[in-house]
């Protein structure tokens, strides 16, 4: 790298395109960057990964993008889940979460050295089934969770 190079990069800190790869990708800027509109690409959100969920991940088959100040960081995707390693529905349905979620690709927690604890993932699970249940029937989400922590 010459002199005059470094010296833009000290005093500019670092250009966009590697900020662009450092930070967190939504689900359609992690998708822009495939070829074929992402047909086929696997992909999962960070929290899945980092939870240890083998055999978790959505297989992309459509996309639709919503450009917004020339950048496609907004849009629709259909995808089918696959959890534990078998598809969770057929036909391809559309995608949730896309730009709540930091979204990577695919890659196996176990083969990281990342593990499922059961005792973690039960906790998860009450709480999720907690909050469902209070979603659908209007309860206070405030309230204590119910005692068996499964949904009625």
């Amino acid at each position: 790298m010459s002199k005059l190079a470094k010296e833009i990069l000290l005093k500019n800190g670092n250009p966009p395109i590697v900020e662009f790869f450092r930070r967190p990708k939504t689900l359609f800027e992690l998708l822009n960057v495939q070829k074929l509109r992402a047909y086929k690409y696997k992909v999962q959100p960070v929290h899945w990964y980092e939870k240890g969920f083998e055999g978790c991940y959505y297989e992309v088959h459509r996309t639709k993008y919503t450009i917004f100040n020339n950048e496609p960081k907004h849009g629709h995707a259909w995808a089918l889940l696959f959890w534990r390693g078998r598809p969770a529905f057929h036909p391809p349905k559309e995608m949730k979460g896309g730009t709540k979620f930091a979204w990577q690709q695919y890659r196996s927690p176990a083969a990281d050295g990342i593990k499922y604890d059961q005792s973690t993932a039960k906790t998860i699970e009450k709480r999720r089934n907690f909050l469902l249940k209070g979603y659908y029937t209007g309860l206070n989400p405030k309230a204590p969770p119910p005692k068996d922590g499964t949904l009625q």
